[in-house]
């Protein structure tokens, strides 16, 4: 018998096992060096939350908040001892079932997260939102065939749903079965036109197979939502690759004036106008991304590429050591200051 066919009498005791579990591994965790643990003390908005937990220590509500906040602030430890403080007072609460899966994927405890979202998913068989989010866990987990049983599922309650069909082509394009991935990406917008995400991915998928329907795809994402920078970057990179390059510059720019810190619009930028020997322009765009973003290590190797093309040896090779400081993997930097070694 599956747990998806239990019965709710037995759903309940295994409820009991799973908060006797999940007491347990915090007990396990409690062993761990202290240095392990985020320190939040003295936060205001924690420490109220623990202030009125003291005084109302059943209401889920308050547990469930400070548990948000500590997952925002990567106390995962802190957000799991919370829900399973919710969870004891009720084993079945849907909402701290979804928070916990999303602290253990976060804090690189997978198997955790797939194993609360199959518990959520057999507790409310009928929450499409809940296999939703257990059919992403299982993409993410590269579990092909139970994310396709997941959304078969879904089909069953709810026949046609785009948020599913999206889900199906995600888990199509990871198998690399494109045609089945357009397919269901096409059905999707379809049903509902105002998925700009899967406008974005069906333009790339269209561009990968050089169907030259893959511009109106990212056009399409972009009227649907005008301000998704996303959306604009796949647009001006399309272009960029098809030579089209005054027009991708012209959308780089552009998605300056959406997001003035959307680093790759900047590096972008550059990298046109390095092909059209505008250094100084691309200069400007690279002094704004290392501003933005000081531990962009792209951003010194082109900085160092620009001062090359200038004739200044010395200064580009401080550039491509600095992007090895940062990314001591680099090795376009590497090769870059070989090249200037062996030019003398």
């Amino acid at each position: 018998m599956t747990l998806n066919t239990l019965p709710l009498t037995q759903l309940i005791s295994k409820s009991a096992l799973f908060v006797f579990a999940l007491f347990c591994f915090l007990s396990c965790k409690d062993a761990a060096p202290a240095s392990e643990h985020l320190d939040l003390t003295g936060d205001p908005t924690i420490d109220a939350l623990t202030e009125a937990i003291y005084a109302s220590p059943k209401d889920i509500e308050l547990y469930l908040r400070r548990s948000e906040i500590y997952y925002e602030r990567e106390a995962y430890e802190q957000a799991v001892r919370d829900l399973a403080m919710v969870m004891k007072i009720d084993s079945t609460h849907l909402r701290a079932h979804h928070l916990l899966a999303d602290v253990y994927l976060d804090s690189y405890q997978s198997g955790l997260a797939l194993q609360t979202m199959q518990r959520a998913a057999a507790l409310y068989p009928d929450s499409i939102r809940t296999k939703l989010k257990l059919s992403e866990f299982q993409l993410i987990l590269k579990q092909y065939d139970p994310a396709l049983n997941t959304l078969a599922d879904i089909m069953k309650i709810h026949p046609g749903d785009p948020e599913a069909l999206f889900m199906l082509g995600m888990v199509y394009r990871d198998q690399g079965k494109t045609d089945l991935a357009i397919g269901a990406f096409q059905s999707a917008v379809e049903r509902n036109p105002d998925m700009s995400e899967a406008w974005v991915i069906l333009g790339d998928l269209m561009d990968r197979t050089q169907n030259p329907l893959a511009g109106q795809y990212f056009d399409n994402a972009i009227k649907v939502d005008p301000k998704n920078v996303a959306a604009w970057h796949a647009k001006a990179y399309y272009l960029q690759n098809n030579d089209r390059l005054a027009e991708a510059l012209e959308i780089y720019r552009h998605i300056h004036t959406l997001d003035f810190q959307y680093p790759e619009a900047y590096l972008n930028a550059a990298i046109l106008l390095m092909y059209q020997d505008s250094l100084d322009a691309a200069m400007k765009e690279l002094v704004i991304l290392k501003e933005i973003d000081p531990a962009n290590a792209a951003a010194w190797f082109y900085i160092g590429k620009v001062y090359q093309f200038q004739g200044n040896p010395q200064t580009a090779k401080e550039a491509f050591e600095q992007a090895l400081r940062l990314d001591d993997g680099y090795d376009q930097a590497r090769d870059a200051l070989q090249e200037l070694k062996d030019a003398g």
